[in-house]
C-alpha cells in the first residue's frame, strides 16, 4: 500500500466512477483499476461494490476513504513544509482571480511581482470564486483573491483592500447626471446582472434578472463574460455594475463609460487573500500584502495590516 493508492481510492468515492477518478490521477482506466483490485487483494477485503454503471464504497470502504483523506491531508502538510524550507523564489507561486479583477490587476500584479519576487515564476488563474476557493482547498492554487463576503471559513482570509461598488452606463446616459443612486432606482429593464456574486452586500437589493422584464432586448447577454458586458454598454441604454478598480481601468483606457456611485450600505466589498491555514507561502503573502499598502491600485483603499 502507498500513497498513490490511497489517492486513487480517495478519487473513485469523491467522482462515483474509475473512469472518472482515472481522469483526474491522470493514469489510464485499466492501470487504476487493476491497483484497486491489488489493494483489495492485499487487504483482503473489497473497497468498493461494482455495479453495471454504479460504483458504491463498502461499509469497510468508506472506513478507509476517512483514514485516506487524512493520510493525504498529513502528506501535504509535509510538502508544505518542505516549501516553506526551500527558497521561496524557487516555487511557482499560484494565484487566483475572478473575472472581474483578472483584466484589471494582471499589468499591477505583473509589476509587483517583478520588483518583489524578480526570479519566481506567477501563474495567475481566472476562475469563479467556489470554484478557486475548491482548489486552494485541494492545493492547486496558493492563494485566491475574493471578496469576505464570498469567503469559505475554513480557509484563511487576508484583507487587502476595500472598494465601493458603482453602477455603469454609457457616455450621456440620462442617469449618468447622479450624483449617486440607490439600489432600488436601477432600471429594472436595462439592468444587466451576472449570474455571480461581486461580494458586495448591496448587490441583495439590486433588481433580479427577470426574463419577462427584459422581453424587449433582442439580446440576453447575461451568460456573457464581465469584459463584454461592458463593452455592450458603451453603445446601448443597458447598465451594470463594476467595482471601484474596474472603473478606474476603464477610465485610464478611455472607454466611453459613466460611473455612478451608490450611496445605500453595502456598497463597499472587503476583498482579500484567502489561503490554507498552514500555507507556507504566508511570509510571501505578506510581502504582497504590505507593498499593496504602499502602492494600492487606482480605486481602492488598503486595507491590509489595518
Amino acid at each position: 500500500m502507498n500513497l498513490r493508492d490511497l489517492e486513487y481510492v480517495a478519487a473513485i468515492a469523491r467522482l462515483g466512477s474509475f473512469s472518472g477518478a482515472a481522469e483526474a490521477c491522470h493514469v489510464s482506466q485499466p492501470a487504476l483499476s487493476n491497483q484497486i483490485r491489488k489493494l483489495e487483494k492485499e487487504l483482503g477485503v473489497d473497497l468498493f461494490i461494482r455495479a453495471s454503471g454504479e460504483t458504491r464504497l463498502t461499509a469497510f470502504g468508506a472506513r478507509v476513504v476517512g483514514i485516506a483523506d487524512e493520510m493525504l491531508v498529513g502528506a501535504q502538510r509535509i510538502k508544505d513544509a518542505a516549501t516553506e524550507f526551500r527558497e521561496p523564489e524557487a516555487v511557482p507561486f499560484l494565484i487566483g482571480l475572478t473575472p472581474t479583477l483578472a483584466p484589471y490587476l494582471s499589468q499591477y500584479f505583473s509589476q509587483l511581482f517583478s520588483e518583489l519576487f524578480p526570479r519566481m515564476r506567477v501563474t495567475m488563474i481566472e476562475d469563479l470564486p467556489q470554484n478557486m476557493l475548491k482548489r486552494v482547498e485541494d492545493h492547486t492554487l496558493d492563494v485566491a483573491l475574493v471578496a469576505e463576503l464570498n469567503h469559505n471559513p475554513t480557509l484563511d482570509f487576508t484583507s487587502i483592500w476595500s472598494e465601493p461598488l458603482f453602477l455603469a452606463m454609457r457616455r450621456g446616459h440620462p442617469l449618468e447626471t447622479l450624483s449617486s443612486i440607490c439600489p432600488e432606482e436601477v432600471p429594472m429593464h436595462d439592468f444587466i446582472r451576472l449570474p455571480h456574486s461581486f461580494g458586495y452586500e448591496l448587490e441583495n437589493r439590486l433588481p433580479r434578472p427577470d426574463r419577462h422584464a427584459r422581453a424587449a432586448k433582442r439580446f440576453d447577454l447575461t451568460a456573457l463574460r464581465f469584459e463584454t458586458i461592458c463593452r455592450h454598454i458603451c453603445h446601448t441604454d443597458d447598465c451594470t455594475i463594476v467595482s471601484g478598480l474596474a472603473a478606474e481601468q476603464f477610465r485610464a483606457d478611455g472607454w466611453p463609460l459613466s460611473f455612478v456611485p451608490f450611496e445605500a450600505p453595502g456598497n463597499m466589498r472587503n476583498l482579500g487573500a484567502a489561503s490554507r491555514l498552514n500555507c507556507p507561502r504566508k511570509p510571501l503573502l505578506a510581502k504582497i500584502g504590505a507593498y499593496i499598502q504602499r502602492n494600492p491600485p487606482k480605486g481602492v483603499t488598503p486595507t491590509f495590516g489595518a
